[in-house]
């Protein structure tokens, strides 16, 4: 209780607690997670790992205090509801305790929340975010390796039908596959980038019209409330409270307003090595048979391992998305027949067309 002391803070002991609970949870709900996401931003892996151990520790910390003072606002009110007076632990009057039964469990209060609830609710939040940001480079995977497969597969089957010789199959697949993978990390990299630019540049600006002009942004907050279902009044009320924290106004406009998060989860590294290394994996899917056959079989066999390729790329992507895996499979796969039989197609065509040139 130092720190209370020295700022003047020092209060009831519920109060007390409560002001340690909050401030507990702030740094277990608010600091870690983003000193832990910064240091994986900077490629340092150890760094993030202190920080989660730190971070654990807070969160057993957490649920002391939250335990504690659950035990005494159950107390205190049980105190309250039998008559009795309340006593203070300073010179101050006691905190208004929340109206329970004494019966009522340790940790419920007066709107059915539990502390260990709202402790466990801040790690979900966080456990999802990351969950999703990972879920966000699904785009990355499944973009870079249906390319690699329908690419290259369309290139091989293309070349193998018009030449019908395995070195210049080979060269024709590697020298497609080995750019492909830069162009195709690059463009993530850049796309990326230019969209973590885009967002930057908008909260920025939502922050200066904010300086400039508050009364606007406030009615605004008003409007996007009502907008949502609340009346005037109530959206009123809601937006003076927010307004009543700068950087939370801020956050409210920028999601509710603009439609973007605040905490950006994006990494244009993370995107582009994504996107180069399914790319390249994929492609030497239906490179690799021409590397042990010729002719027809390496051919065939080339287009069955790419479409199988493509049917369990689909699948895994409806399970992740919680659509039909079987359709998403099928899906995948008939475009991938399509343009293997385009290439195929090209590969018979564009000789014959040389030859009466």
């Amino acid at each position: 209780m130092n720190h209370l002391r020295v700022s003047g803070g020092l209060d009831t002991t519920t109060v007390n607690l409560r002001t340690v609970t909050e401030g507990e949870s702030k740094e277990y709900s608010t600091m870690y997670p983003k000193m832990i996401q910064d240091a994986l931003d900077e490629g340092r892996q150890d760094a993030a790992d202190s920080f989660a151990l730190a971070m654990d520790r807070e969160r057993h910390h957490l649920e002391v205090f939250t335990n504690a003072l659950d035990l005494l606002e159950a107390k205190t009110a049980a105190i309250a509801a039998a008559g009795q007076p309340v006593v203070a632990t300073s010179n101050e009057i006691p905190a208004a305790a929340p109206v329970a039964t004494p019966g009522s469990a340790l940790q419920v209060e007066t709107d059915g929340m539990t502390m260990a609830d709202y402790v466990s609710a801040a790690t979900e939040i966080d456990r999802e975010r990351w969950r999703v940001a990972r879920l966000g480079r699904l785009r990355e995977v499944v973009f870079g390796a249906q390319d690699g497969l329908l690419s290259t597969v369309a290139l091989v089957t293309g070349v193998a039908v018009a030449v019908e010789n395995q070195t210049t199959v080979l060269v024709a697949g590697l020298a497609a596959a080995l750019p492909g993978m830069l162009s195709m990390a690059t463009g993530a990299f850049l796309g990326s980038r230019a969209e973590q630019d885009v967002q930057r540049a908008e909260i920025a600006r939502e922050a200066q019209e904010l300086e400039d002009n508050p009364a606007e942004e406030l009615a605004e907050l008003v409007v996007l409330y009502q907008r949502e279902g609340k009346t005037y009044q109530e959206a009123r009320h809601l937006a003076d409270e927010i307004a009543e924290d700068k950087e939370l106004w801020l956050r409210t406009l920028v999601e509710k307003e603009l439609g973007i998060s605040p905490d950006d989860t994006s990494s244009p590294m993370k995107d582009a090595l994504t996107m180069g290394v399914a790319f390249i994996l994929a492609a030497f899917v239906p490179i690799m048979p021409h590397f042990f056959m010729e002719g027809g079989a390496a051919i065939s066999v080339s287009i069955a391992a790419a479409l199988t390729g493509l049917f369990i790329l689909g699948v895994g992507k409806g399970r992740l998305v919680q659509r039909s895996p079987l359709m998403q499979g099928l899906e995948i796969l008939i475009i991938g027949a399509i343009s293997a039989g385009i290439g195929f197609g090209l590969g018979g065509l564009i000789p014959r067309l040389i030859d009466l040139g």
